[in-house]
């Protein structure tokens, strides 16, 4: 399985050592949680600056960037410049902007800085997984969070299951990414319902040897 280190840290010091950490893993990805405290009840450290300037330490780790915020179209550009490959924006934060040809979402993908970088979108538990359908056209890689928004260390919420199923057997190409309360036992469940990717944190930071845990998940 893909396994992509999940970092919700409220300031640079921890993001840096945990960055550093999943580089050792020899993790291909490393996903940064950017919280707002409006979309969600917990903030985080956002500077993409400060990740500009610790590249040359983390040259093998792709950058995921999760943001969980409100106005995500104010920050993607920035990010971008920043070197993430990869930058999920919440469907909640954008149903706004209809899938249509100059729909912000629309317009994003077609902008030149998007050559080395992906779009996907992500849903909260309580969302369902048909609204990301009309999106599907454009984009391919989605997220299905399995806990609400915000802190890590939260429990897996089973009904996210039949979502993964749902999108696997009728849009097959999709790549379906899991984030929230991912263990060995969740991350089994997730796998056998068609999960290309999980995402896990307090799993693995938490653990007594993060970079066993780490490893265990992925040879699941």
């Amino acid at each position: 399985m893909i396994v992509v280190p999940a970092i919700n840290c409220a300031d640079s010091d921890c993001v840096k050592e945990k960055l550093l950490k999943a580089e050792e893993f020899g993790a291909e990805w490393a996903q940064i949680d950017i919280a707002d405290g409006k979309f969600t009840n917990w903030k985080t450290w956002n500077n993409p600056e400060e990740i500009s300037n610790l590249k040359s330490q983390i040259s093998n780790l792709n950058l995921e960037i999760h943001l969980m915020i409100e106005e995500p179209q104010n920050i993607i550009d920035d990010w971008i410049k920043a070197g993430a490959k990869r930058i999920i924006v919440h469907l909640e934060t954008v149903e706004n902007f209809p899938p249509e040809a100059d729909s912000f979402l629309a317009e994003k993908l077609k902008t030149e800085n998007l050559k080395h970088c992906e779009i996907g979108l992500a849903i909260n538990p309580d969302t369902s997984a048909k609204k990301l359908v009309p999106y599907l056209n454009q984009i391919k890689f989605v997220q299905i969070l399995a806990v609400d928004p915000g802190l890590s260390g939260q429990k897996f919420q089973p009904q996210v299951l039949d979502k993964i199923k749902f999108l696997k057997s009728n849009y097959p190409d999709a790549i379906i990414e899991i984030d929230g309360g991912i263990n060995l036992e969740t991350a089994k469940l997730c796998k056998e319902a068609g999960a290309d990717i999980l995402v896990s944190g307090s799993y693995i930071w938490s653990s007594s040897n993060p970079k066993e845990a780490f490893k265990k998940l992925f040879e699941l």
